[in-house]
């Protein structure tokens, strides 16, 4: 994997793939609908925990207008025959508790997760340290096993949810 950093916009390679990392911005609720409608149905119940097949109007606004501090999200996109196409999204927004943010995460099936993941949330953290979050946090199924190894290649800790059994808690001190 290369990478090539050009203001807040990343560069990457990963095997034959040219991906750019970059803030999500208002104008890509079109690319972040299509990304999401073209999930498969396990990846979109482990993402929202609930079947749907598109984001409402309001739903793109929230995902799609961040203000870099106490909401964040970064898009990896290439380009397609279409234009520029979203292959994944890590985002963070800001909980109750100061110094601590719920993080999220998403790659398309057809994309190598581990990867693109790696990219994503490493981008995430960086931007985090720099607003003074000082814990990202993602609520989990505990039948998603990708987020579990990615986190435990990550270093998070997993602690099941006080509420929910079937819900894994991971975290990230930064």
């Amino acid at each position: 994997m290369t990478e090539q950093l050009i203001s807040d916009h990343k560069h990457v390679s990963i095997g034959d793939l040219d991906i750019t990392i970059r803030p999500i911005t208002p104008e890509d609720k079109e690319i972040e609908a299509s990304f999401v409608r073209n999930l498969s149905l396990q990846t979109k119940y482990e993402r929202f925990f609930e079947g749907i097949n598109d984001l409402s109007p309001s739903m793109l606004n929230v995902l799609c207008n961040i203000d870099y501090i106490n909401t964040m999200a970064y898009v990896a996109t290439i380009a397609s025959p279409a234009g520029e196409k979203e292959i994944g999204v890590c985002r963070y927004a800001a909980d109750k508790t100061p110094g601590e943010c719920e993080m999220a995460i998403t790659v398309a099936d057809d994309y190598p997760y581990d990867e693109i993941a790696t990219v994503l949330i490493d981008t995430l953290v960086k931007h985090a340290k720099s607003n003074n979050v000082k814990t990202l946090f993602s609520t989990d199924l505990s039948t998603n096993y990708r987020m579990h190894k990615l986190a435990e290649h990550l270093g998070m800790t997993a602690k099941t949810h006080p509420q929910d059994s079937t819900l894994i808690v991971y975290t990230l001190v930064l």
